[in-house]
């Protein structure tokens, strides 16, 4: 607990981050504009400069060569994961829609690429790295338990994709927040997996019930795209509210009394977590009910 500082869960993603002064080019954006090297010429916009930004963070007093190396190794674990993740998606180089399949898988290792550096960063000789079988693990887990949503034969095979890359996308901002705290998991992989599946469960449900039988393939997979990041958003907002109280109180105790809980927790396997889970589905059905006041005329 001592090097634990509840206060960074306010701002989790304060350092390295795009969104400050940059206005990202979604994947439907992307869409509409002309020409395929234009298209790849932007998806690599958001690589080129994140892999800059933490080369030069990382190597501030180095010359060039030291610079590059530091490229090379970031490089070099973000090819990793990338191939690991575009095995577990099965996408088909063969497909017209590879090269956006590769474009969402990129942007996605390249968070858990970035993360796992932040916290090397932040805790030196403490890194958790994302093993790459916990990828795959946690999309077959969440395609088991949802098989239909999944199946290309009954979803057909532009949203089973879509689905797999949505899925693809939360994993590395929910596993942040195990990075940050784990509530004190012997398996941290098994909550990240209950995250992901609280995460995929209301993101379905909203969308079903936003969409009719007769609505457009491209609205349904637009809809389904920006339900799983509401979602996952609010998972990472209800996960560090409910991490900050619980570590305070954790701190307002005695050390002595402290110490005896953590045993216990730690004998138990970890603290339970069930009210987040609680919570996200509270204020994802608050989010509909506020979108509705909103739409209402």
């Amino acid at each position: 607990m001592s090097l634990f500082n509840a206060a960074a869960l306010q701002s989790l993603d304060a350092s390295l981050s795009d969104d400050s002064s940059i206005v990202e080019v979604e994947e439907d954006e992307l869409r509409r504009i002309a020409g395929g090297e234009t298209q790849r010429r932007c998806a690599g916009l958001k690589l080129a400069s994140r892999i800059v930004g933490v080369a030069t963070a990382n190597s501030a007093d180095l010359d060039d060569d030291g610079v590059l190396h530091s490229m090379g190794e970031f490089m070099r674990r973000l090819s990793s994961l990338r191939q690991t993740a575009l095995g577990v998606i099965g996408a088909d180089k063969a497909s017209p829609d590879f090269p956006l399949v590769f474009n969402a898988v990129t942007n996605a290792m390249l968070d858990v690429a970035t993360e796992e550096w932040k916290w090397s960063r932040l805790a030196p000789g403490k890194t958790r790295q994302l093993p790459p079988g916990v990828i795959g693990k946690l999309l077959a887990v969440t395609i088991q338990s949802q098989p239909e949503r999944f199946t290309n034969e009954l979803a057909g095979g532009d949203m089973a994709n879509a689905r797999r890359l949505c899925v693809l996308e939360s994993i590395p901002k929910l596993y942040s927040l195990a990075n940050l705290f784990d509530y004190y998991q012997t398996d941290s992989a098994v909550m990240l997996g209950r995250l992901v599946r609280a995460v995929v469960d209301e993101a379905e449900t909203h969308t079903t019930q936003m969409t009719i039988s007769t609505s457009p393939s491209f609205a349904v997979r637009a809809i389904l795209q920006r339900m799983y990041g509401i979602s996952t958003g609010l998972m990472c907002e209800v996960y560090k509210a409910a991490a900050f109280r619980d570590v305070t109180t954790m701190r307002s105790m005695s050390d002595l009394d402290r110490s005896i809980v953590i045993a216990q927790y730690e004998h138990l396997g970890g603290m339970k977590y069930d009210h987040i889970l609680e919570q996200h589905h509270s204020v994802m059905a608050r989010m509909i009910e506020t979108a509705n006041l909103i739409l209402k005329p």
